[in-house]
C-alpha cells in the first residue's frame, strides 16, 4: 500500500498526472472533471500560470460582420452628435505663457468677509 507525499498517514488515491507521485483525496485537484486524471495541487498551480509564466491564453474570438455593422453605426451617432454641439477643450497648464504675469491682488478670508487689517490700525492705545 502506497501513502500520500504530503500526509504520510493517508493512503493514497490515484496519482498526478504530470508529475506522476501518490497523493490522498485532500492533495488532488479534478480539474476536468471527476473521470479524468487529477493533478496534484503544485502541478495544478503550474498548469494554470499561477506559479509560472506559463498563462493559458485565450485568442479573441472574431466579431460577427453584423455585430461590427452595429458598432460602427453606433461610431458614426456619436461622431455626427459631437459635430453639432463642439466642446471648447480646456486650456491646460503647458499651453499657457510663462510671460503673462501672475496676479498682484490675492483676496485674503478676512478681506472676504469684511474684516481688514486696518482696522485695528484705527484703534488708539492708551
Amino acid at each position: 500500500m502506497s501513502h500520500c507525499m504530503r500526509h504520510l498517514e493517508e493512503p493514497d488515491v490515484a496519482a498526478c498526472q504530470h508529475c506522476g507521485r501518490p497523493f490522498c483525496a485532500q492533495c488532488l485537484v479534478f480539474p476536468r472533471g471527476p473521470k479524468k486524471p487529477p493533478y496534484c495541487i503544485g502541478c495544478a498551480l503550474n498548469a494554470s500560470g499561477v506559479r509560472n509564466s506559463n498563462v493559458v491564453r485565450v485568442k479573441p474570438t472574431k466579431a460577427s460582420a453584423s455585430t461590427t455593422r452595429r458598432l460602427e453605426r453606433a461610431q458614426r451617432k456619436l461622431n455626427r452628435e459631437a459635430a453639432k454641439h463642439p466642446v471648447e477643450a480646456p486650456v491646460s497648464e503647458a499651453s499657457r505663457s510663462s510671460s503673462v504675469p501672475a496676479p498682484t491682488h490675492i483676496s485674503l478670508p478676512s478681506e472676504r468677509y469684511g474684516v481688514s487689517s486696518h482696522h485695528s490700525s484705527d484703534r488708539q492705545v492708551s
